[in-house]
């Protein structure tokens, strides 16, 4: 059955699911007799899983849907063969993989397999561990649009992309019963990457999601906002803005996807196009409660979508603008000092191309997090600015507190002590500016806004996607 209290009525079957994701006409079922018992009077057909071979937008795929109406979606022995047959071939053949992973976990009083002998093979791996095989070598996606427990919650948990309907629940079987909680709270943790509102939307972000991994590309659009992309970025340099606004102005036009967008809101992951070309964007929030800073879920964040895109061959363009790392008592007891080195090192070992774009501010240890700036072994191949950037160890008021510390407090009023302290972060100003950077070679060039596609594309276009024969590494898990 789906979630509690749901109509599966309301939900497309299996087989309407595959139907809808995949091209019409190449499905290629496996194991369709395949049944609870040997018995041929047996009516649980397929066995509460559909699985088979089929093809997106024409790029081959493996795919399979839990059945609802077979034993409310339960993993069995038959059953779990099969996928493990696909996993084996997602993993020969380097095939994406795609679960609708809606069920109630292991079905009690499963049938135990005959002797080894009889059974089909079920590939070299088993289903959690060749998921966690298939991990930075063959694209997995797991569709969630009702409930998963125990194991089939597990599967969506191993997969690199998870996208899930808003009324959907994850949840486990329990001696005190079930037990579910919302995606919402997923999401906001990082184990759900994408909130849709109905099964046909949640079909539709996968193909868009897949969409990325094909290497042939088109000459793409840019978005009619971009001749306009400067005008984002307020004149008043302590009003925030939407990066997003930056990113969908800067990609081809209707290209990007976002990932993880309630977890570490201070950072920004989205999959995009440049000039046709598949890309990877991580960039700073300015709007978010913390205005941009990184905290430990942003730093999280940035790291396994660098992972991400290191294991698949996509370049990575960030975009720059933030106050540092966050710290404080909360900061500490988060162990922030373990997880601000995770973006660093990614950056470090990733060997995909790293373009950087720096919007405003960048202070402390933030550039060398979203740009790669100090990385000995793998130095970015562009770092750009515009006119509006101001850099150093800290921020221009932060630095005038420090050096005017006794006359703000001695200041009659507030307004008084405001007036100090801006006063001499104005006289700072040229120490922090682009020009300054760029004279120190922090930067490649400062570049008007409207420049930046064609100066970046330039790059890109040098170095071809290529997939290698090995895999590079593994993603960290949700």
């Amino acid at each position: 059955m789906g979630a509690a209290n749901q109509d599966d009525s309301q939900y497309l079957s299996a087989r309407e699911r595959l139907s809808l994701l995949l091209d019409s006409e190449s499905f290629v079922e496996y194991g369709v007799l395949a049944g609870a018992t040997s018995k041929t009077e047996d009516e649980s057909v397929a066995d509460g899983l559909v699985a088979g071979a089929g093809e997106i937008s024409g790029c081959p795929v493996v795919a399979a849907s839990y059945d609802r109406a077979i034993s409310n979606g339960t993993q069995s022995d038959r059953n779990q063969r099969k996928l493990g047959r696909l996993i084996y071939l997602a993993n020969r053949h380097r095939w994406p993989l795609v679960l609708f992973v809606d069920g109630d976990g292991a079905r009690q009083g499963d049938h135990k397999p005959p002797p080894p002998i009889v059974i089909a093979p079920r590939g070299r791996w088993d289903v959690y561990d060749g998921l966690a095989e298939l991990s930075g070598w063959a694209p997995t996606v797991a569709i969630l649009t009702g409930r998963a427990l125990d194991g089939n919650a597990g599967i969506a948990m191993l997969s690199d992309f998870v996208v899930a309907t808003r009324e959907s629940t994850f949840g486990s079987n329990s001696t005190s019963g079930t037990v579910s909680r919302s995606v919402d709270d997923f999401a906001k943790t990082g184990n759900i990457d994408l909130l849709v509102e109905d099964e046909r939307a949640a079909i539709l972000a996968a193909q868009k999601y897949l969409s990325y991994y094909q290497i042939a590309t088109t000459e793409g659009r840019a978005a009619t906002t971009y001749d306009d992309i400067a005008s984002i970025v307020p004149d008043n340099r302590r009003r925030p803005y939407d990066m997003r606004k930056i990113v969908n102005a800067f990609a081809d036009d209707n290209s990007v996807l976002e990932l993880g967008a309630t977890w570490g809101r201070s950072m920004l992951t989205m999959f995009a196009r440049l000039k046709g070309r598949s890309v990877g964007i991580f960039a700073n929030q300015p709007r978010s409660p913390l205005a941009g800073a990184i905290d430990s879920d942003a730093a999280d964040k940035a790291a396994r979508f660098i992972e991400l895109c290191d294991a698949y061959e996509f370049p990575l363009i960030s975009f720059v603008d933030n106050p540092g790392f966050m710290v404080g008592p909360q900061a500490e007891r988060e162990g922030m000092a373990r997880h601000h080195a995770r973006p660093l090192a990614a950056l470090h070992h990733r060997t995909v191309p790293l373009c950087s774009v720096q919007i405003r501010k960048a202070y402390g240890l933030g550039p060398f997090a979203m740009s790669g700036w100090g990385s000995g072994r793998s130095v970015p191949e562009l770092r750009l600015a515009w006119p509006t950037v101001e850099s150093g160890g800290m921020s221009l008021e932060g630095a005038a507190y420090l050096v005017k510390r006794k006359e703000i407090l001695a200041a009659e009023n507030k307004v008084k002590a405001l007036e100090i302290r801006d006063e001499y972060a104005e006289k700072m100003r040229d120490q922090t500016s682009g020009l300054k950077a760029g004279r120190n070679f922090m930067f490649d060039d400062i570049v008007y806004p409207t420049e930046t596609r064609d100066r970046i594309s330039a790059i890109l276009e040098r170095i071809p996607r290529d997939l290698g024969h090995t895999k590079k590494h593994p993603i960290d898990p949700h």
